[in-house]
């Protein structure tokens, strides 16, 4: 499957987009509910294959990297767990006042948009980690999964390179004398570690 990730990102997108000039935004949702049922088995898959905002930023990822632009750092205190569950809280309320008044809120596209132009000047896991609702909810059902990326410690030369490639900040690694370790629930799924991994230890565990 990871071999047709872009096609399916590309797909995801159009879609995305097709939906928002009809106005059948109602429709993503759903598809977001079966990236919410996925999680609980493989992870953010969702966030990895099909979310929309996630292939835009990529491309910003990838054009930051290329002209080594310096991107801000997360702040301290936006990695506070308030920060984070308070964005899922209000997405959530918006959500509610939407179904049960029957009013047309824009929602999706203000995230889309919110999530790309913070990603043009911050990091990714800004994003990804810290504000995205979608991201903590994925996040939350995925905690009892068993599948997903892991590091083979016997081959592992301690580089530091996944971790500088992962863009949710889902790589463990503060005690630099010790192998890094893969944080699944907050693994986007992408598949950046595996492909910049020099020692190929980086594996699915399906």
């Amino acid at each position: 499957m990871k071999n047709y990730r872009k096609v399916i990102q590309v797909i995801s997108l159009i879609l995305f987009g097709v939906l928002i000039f009809t106005g059948k935004m109602q429709l993503w949702l759903a598809i977001f509910l079966v990236g919410l049922f996925l999680s609980t088995m493989i992870g953010r898959v969702y966030c990895g294959y099909i979310c929309p905002i996630n292939t835009v930023t990529e491309v910003i990822d990838k054009s930051a990297d290329k002209k080594k632009r310096k991107r801000i750092k997360t702040p301290n205190w936006m990695k506070s767990p308030f920060v984070r569950y308070g964005m899922l809280g209000l997405f959530l309320l918006t959500m509610v006042f939407v179904f049960v008044t029957g009013k047309k809120l824009p929602v999706l596209p203000v995230l889309f948009a919110a999530g790309v132009i913070l990603t043009v000047f911050f990091e990714p896991s800004f994003w990804h980690r810290y504000l995205c609702p979608y991201g903590t909810l994925l996040s939350i059902f995925s905690t009892k999964k068993k599948k997903g990326y892991f590091i083979e410690n016997e081959n592992c030369i301690k580089c530091g390179i996944c971790v500088r490639a992962c863009p949710s900040d889902a790589i463990i690694w503060d005690d630099k004398n010790t192998y890094p370790e893969i944080n699944r629930k907050e693994c986007l799924v992408c598949g950046k570690c595996e492909e910049v991994c020099p020692k190929d230890t980086i594996k699915f565990l399906s």
